[in-house]
């Protein structure tokens, strides 16, 4: 069929203004977007309690978070009488109920497999009614709503270890060391990754030389896979001041990235935030990172670093851009993509490092301090940052922030204390917060999602293709103005540790659309996919269309793979 539309051919950054009928097989050549923000600095709301600790944090549903904690006497308790570690939170009611965790979750990590499996590795030892947990693969099935947990299965210890989905649908588990430590040392180090499923069908640890070379500040290591036309699973690795390319299937170092300029430290526990800025296809999903805060000083006093860095990773002889993170320090500060493809930079000290508080009291001393409360928005474009409203409740050592698939963000956690305490200056912090953006103040009309390839939007993922073209029902009410509509799709990590791993945005093209002639309002958009998983992993995504910077009233679940061979 011939669609025609009323559309024009002014196209920036996956814009399309609807003007006039032509056919319609158009694509932008830049990626600058026309910004609409309304001048207001969003606004908080506190909602509800997350009845753990949110040391880690991962959105399983449209409206349902999974928070984890450690091994700690939290209030929420599970069936059996003890103190819950895993708790789910539910976005419509605010209520939360406790999961089924019974093995010491301290400082592990997850991702997310390519069937929509989430996988949590990793933690401490035992202890108060659970079990050691250092050596323990945790799986979630959000069809049953719960964690397996199989325990031991994990060759070696992984405490603060990085995960990441692997083009191949597969996560890695990289480094860490075998015991707690304030930073690691070479008799604690774990210099290998595993690989989960196994390949081989048994886990083994592989040994990667730049987890010696990196000591002592390489953990929770940052790694993003780098998106190429070639299939070939290349890795972008960073810990300490050091980054590299690494070709996973050859198992060398391809890249030695020049070192971030400053003598900064950017990894636990002088932490920094690390983000792989949105990628599009006028460039050919041309990949830059950006790494943010730290620290050049292992010591309670030091100020954080105000500076980021942003490098082009595949430029030949590539070198840091430095800014000043807008001129505030951070330390332990998170990097949230928003729907609009900007950054939210949110929680964090201005003082100190990563860790918890020595003493208690008015004798207490805290090793991070000055909590920053005022979060920054980033446009990877202009590379400007914009001052936000600002919260009132202290953020910082087991903090997090996620994207929620309204456009909100969903920010929680802060617990500087080894224990449960509700008295101290910084106590366990349970409120969980929300935070609206400034474009959902935008006056433009917010687009609903009707259907996608024919399927009605609800809480169940759509199963979609690389590659392929997805057929989309939107609704637009009109408004008096002319609608302009953007696509993406963002994979929204799982976080901890100021880490978002996996975390990724891509514009998408849109390569036609049509009014409904049966519908008033109502439009019929048809979105070309990322072509390869090097752009964006398989598993658990949400696609977003939305107009003039007005973001849908929800974001549609899918999940991405591969089409089946022919």
């Amino acid at each position: 069929m011939n669609i025609k539309l009323i559309l024009s051919v002014f196209l920036v950054g996956g814009l399309i203004l609807l003007n006039e009928q032509v056919n319609v097989n158009a694509f932008p050549t830049s990626p600058l977007r026309a910004r609409q923000d309304p001048g207001v600095g969003g606004t908080w709301k506190v909602v509800g309690k997350s009845g753990v600790n949110a040391m880690h944090a991962v959105l399983v549903s449209p409206r349902k978070v999974v928070f984890i904690d450690k091994l700690e006497e939290n209030a929420l308790k599970r069936p059996d009488g003890a103190a819950a570690i895993s708790s789910e939170y539910d976005l419509d009611t605010n209520e939360v109920k406790p999961l089924g965790i019974y093995t010491n979750t301290f400082c592990s990590a997850g991702s997310w497999l390519g069937n929509g499996t989430l996988v949590e590795v990793g933690g401490d030892v035992g202890g108060d009614n659970y079990r050691i947990g250092i050596q323990t693969l945790r799986l979630y099935d959000t069809a049953v709503g719960d964690w397996v947990e199989l325990e031991g299965i994990v060759p070696s210890n992984r405490w603060y270890p990085a995960m990441l989905t692997l083009p191949n649908g597969n996560v890695m588990v990289l480094g860490g060391s075998t015991a707690g430590a304030g930073k690691s040392k070479p008799e604690i180090n774990n210099p290998t990754y595993m690989i989960y499923p196994p390949p081989s069908g048994t886990l083994v640890d592989v040994p990667l030389d730049f987890l010696t070379t990196t000591l002592p500040y390489n953990l929770y290591p940052m790694v993003h896979i780098i998106p190429n036309a070639d299939g070939k699973t290349l890795l972008f690795m960073f810990a300490n001041q050091m980054g590299i390319s690494y070709d996973l299937d050859a198992g060398k170092t391809v890249t030695n990235y020049p070192d971030i300029p400053g003598g900064v430290i950017r990894s636990y526990p002088l932490t920094a935030s690390s983000v792989m800025l949105p990628l599009s296809p006028t460039d050919n999903y041309n990949p830059t990172i950006m790494i943010c805060g730290g620290s050049k000083t292992f010591e309670i006093t030091a100020p954080a670093e105000a500076s980021c860095g942003r490098l082009e990773l595949s430029t030949a002889n590539a070198a840091w851009e430095m800014d000043n993170f807008g001129g505030q320090g951070r330390i332990m500060p998170d990097s949230t993509i928003l729907v609009d493809g900007s950054i939210l930079f949110v929680n964090g000290a201005a003082t100190g490092m990563a860790g918890f508080r020595k003493g208690s009291g008015i004798t207490a001393i805290f090793v991070n301090e000055d909590p920053v409360l005022t979060p920054f928005r980033y446009d990877p474009f202009a590379k400007t940052y914009t001052t936000l409203a600002s919260s009132t409740i202290p953020r910082m050592y087991h903090s997090i922030s996620t994207l929620v698939p309204d456009g909100t963000v969903l920010i929680a956690g802060s617990n500087p204390q080894p224990k449960v305490d509700l008295n101290e200056k910084y106590p366990t912090e349970y409120r969980v917060e929300i935070f609206s953006p400034p474009y959902l103040f935008t006056q433009s009309s917010r687009p609903v999602i009707i259907s996608l390839q024919s399927t009605q939007i609800d809480n169940n993922r759509i199963n979609v293709n690389y590659g392929q073209e997805v057929t989309m029902v939107v609704q637009i009410k009109s408004d008096g103005t002319t609608p302009s509509l953007k696509a993406s799709i963002i994979h929204h990590g799982f976080i901890t540790h100021s880490q978002n791993f996996s975390q990724r945005y891509v514009y998408l093209e849109i390569t036609e659309m049509a009014a409904d002639p049966t519908t008033a309002d109502q439009y019929i958009v048809k979105l070309k996919l990322p072509p390869n998983p090097t752009i964006i992993a398989p598993g658990p995504s949400y696609i977003y269309v939305f107009n003039n910077d007005a973001p849908p009233q929800t974001g549609v679940p899918v999940l991405l793979s591969q089409a089946a061979a022919a």
